[in-house]
């Protein structure tokens, strides 16, 4: 396993490809979600690329505290590659993002689906359920 963190700017063209490439195929074509996915912030955060056997398996970004909220860190774009899930690999993600965030508290923009397993990392659900593209969310923090 190879675990990469960097800024948008140090990240090579193939590595923003990769990038690009998972979360278009999850969350745009396998979740038939179509919305802007480079939404013009990745320049401002940084992104952790987990790659197995040479493909990109695992990915999210970080906004550090006061760049996308005044007084959190963020944690966004969280996916696993379909062939990488069930093995633990999202634990790993996160856990290794909120070990790189500079400070607590960490906000999450989750599906709401994902509360109980987000709940066992230790987010809190914070506010109601709202949709976003049809699809269920809702706030939650690590404090």
């Amino acid at each position: 396993m190879e675990i990469i963190y960097k800024p948008f700017g140090e990240l090579s063209p193939a590595q923003v490809q990769d990038m690009f490439r998972l979360r278009q195929n999850v969350f745009i074509i396998e979740q038939q979600c179509f919305y802007e996915d480079i939404d013009g912030a990745d320049a401002k955060a940084e992104h952790l690329l987990i790659y197995k056997e040479e493909k990109l398996a695992a990915y999210l970004r970080i906004f550090p505290y006061g760049v996308k909220y005044d007084k959190e860190a963020n944690l966004g774009r969280i996916v696993v590659a379909p062939e990488f899930r069930g093995a633990g690999l999202g634990e790993v993600l996160i856990k290794k993002g909120i070990e790189l965030c500079d400070k607590k508290p960490i906000r999450i923009e989750a599906q709401a689906a994902l509360e109980e397993y987000y709940n066992d990392l230790g987010f809190r659900a914070e506010g109601e359920v709202y949709v976003v593209d049809d699809i269920d969310h809702l706030q939650m923090v690590l404090a």
